[in-house]
């Protein structure tokens, strides 16, 4: 039944009848509205039009519509804001030095590099860098992006083989050399551990480390071991830079290395980062095996052969040997005759055959300067390692000196001019070949052609 009266209640009376069934009395109902405006105006929403009658709710959606403009205004404020300070942001890091004393390529300019730096990629760590005596450049024992460690990489395409360490490496600034002998050839260089476990003697293989001698009373020749192993100085001589620092330097590759080889044989001073300049990166033409014509023929192999004559004439003028010592003699014809060593052909980095032209200069306080050429007329034999020489004119000759001469090549360009010169004239004159060979020629050059006109 008191089910009923609620239900009865329910148009007649209070707005919430079903909170008179459950306590009987009206001040639920009138409590329960206050907290419910109350929870409304704390959210900020228009309590006034929240009652049971509903009849603002059109204002009421007005006012959300309003609220929700703002915010899409506001958010929109927001992100043109903020596109504004990402614009304003520097990105570029500045240039500092990290704890190890590591410059970073991508922070500081190359120019800010120490002189002890290696020239291919940069690390300059005292421990990880050689000296190249040949060159006075700088290298590190990294391997990089390439076979070997940059120093052994560098003694290799140059032919040096004497290297110095840094003054302030664990080692200090020593010099590479035999204990027993001097020699100072890296690629021949070991060590073997004295008995009393203290020190390390560096010998040569040959003939100090093979043939015992009274120095190395103390030492255990079979336990010689090279100072290079697998491309690269022994640790404990050379640190290799630690893999952080290896990707923090220049990432250099063995054609890039090559190239920059191939740069300080004409400019010693050059860089790296000259490979970026117009015009140093250019590669000539490919050689075909078909040729359209040819002045085709001509304009690949004409470059081809000036290459070659450049290269030579680089060879040969880096072949000059000072402090030379000279015996005189006379010869038969009455002309001088120049007997002299050349360490370099010794050691095989030199080609030298009879009839070859060499020029003989002087310089020192016994006798004017003087300069004279001459034709090689000995080779180092059995007999005698000598190269002998016989000068061309005999005009104030300083025969009565023997030290403070130096010996040049004489660079010849005529095999060269001969190949330039054959090969223009086989472009422009057709009758310079006989028949049969122009017509061996015409098919190389057209086989291609003819072909495709069959097909």
């Amino acid at each position: 039944m008191d089910f009923l009266q609620a239900s009865q209640d329910v148009d007649s009376d209070s707005n919430y009848p079903f909170l008179d069934y459950r306590d009987g009395s009206s001040q639920a109902s009138s409590s329960f509205d206050a907290s419910l405006n109350d929870h409304f105006h704390h959210n900020d929403f228009p309590h006034d039009h929240l009652h049971n009658d509903y009849d603002d709710d059109e204002s009421v959606f007005e006012q959300l519509g309003r609220k929700s403009s703002e915010v899409k205004r506001s958010t929109k404020r927001s992100e043109e804001m903020l596109r504004e300070k990402m614009g304003e942001l520097n990105f570029e890091e500045p240039d500092i030095e990290n704890d190890d004393g590591l410059l970073d390529f991508g922070r500081v300019d190359v120019k800010e590099l120490p002189e002890h730096a290696c020239k291919y990629c940069g690390i300059h760590s005292q421990s990880s860098v050689v000296k190249c005596i040949g060159c006075a450049k700088w290298f590190c024992n990294s391997r990089g992006n390439t076979s070997g460690s940059h120093i052994i990489t560098h003694l290799v395409k140059a032919k040096h083989k004497e290297v110095s360490l840094h003054p302030e490496s664990p080692l200090g600034e020593t010099v590479l050399e035999c204990y027993n002998c001097g020699c100072r050839n890296v690629f021949l260089l070991g060590f073997i551990p004295a008995k009393s476990d203290t020190v390390v003697v560096l010998l040569c293989r040959q003939p100090c480390a093979s043939v015992p001698s009274s120095k190395d009373m103390n030492w255990d020749l079979t336990q010689w071991l090279p100072l290079i192993d697998d491309r690269c100085f022994l640790p404990w001589l050379v640190k290799v830079p630690a893999e952080q620092e290896q990707l923090r330097a220049r990432q250099i590759t063995a054609a890039q290395i090559s190239k920059v080889e191939e740069m300080w044989k004409d400019n010693s001073e050059a860089s790296v980062e000259d490979l970026e300049k117009p015009g140093v990166d250019d590669e000539p033409q490919p050689v075909l095996l078909r040729y359209e014509d040819a002045y085709q023929y001509q304009n690949i192999f004409g470059p081809l052969v000036k290459m070659e004559a450049d290269y030579d004439r680089r060879l040969k003028e880096s072949q000059t040997q000072t402090d030379v010592i000279v015996r005189w003699d006379m010869g038969l014809n009455k002309k001088h005759v120049a007997y002299f060593h050349l360490p370099k052909l010794e050691q095989g980095d030199l080609k030298l055959a009879v009839g070859d032209e060499l020029l003989l200069k002087y310089r020192g306080e016994l006798h004017s300067d003087w300069e004279g050429k001459g034709h090689v007329i000995k080779i180092p034999n059995n007999v005698s390692d000598e190269v002998g020489i016989e000068l061309t004119r005999g005009e104030n000759v300083p025969t009565a000196c023997t030290h403070n001469f130096s010996v040049d090549f004489v660079w010849k360009a005529t095999s060269f001019d001969r190949m330039q010169a054959a090969v223009k004239t086989f472009a422009v004159d057709e009758n310079s070949v006989s028949g049969f060979q122009r017509g061996s020629a015409h098919r190389t050059c057209r086989s291609s052609i003819t072909r495709r006109c069959l097909q």
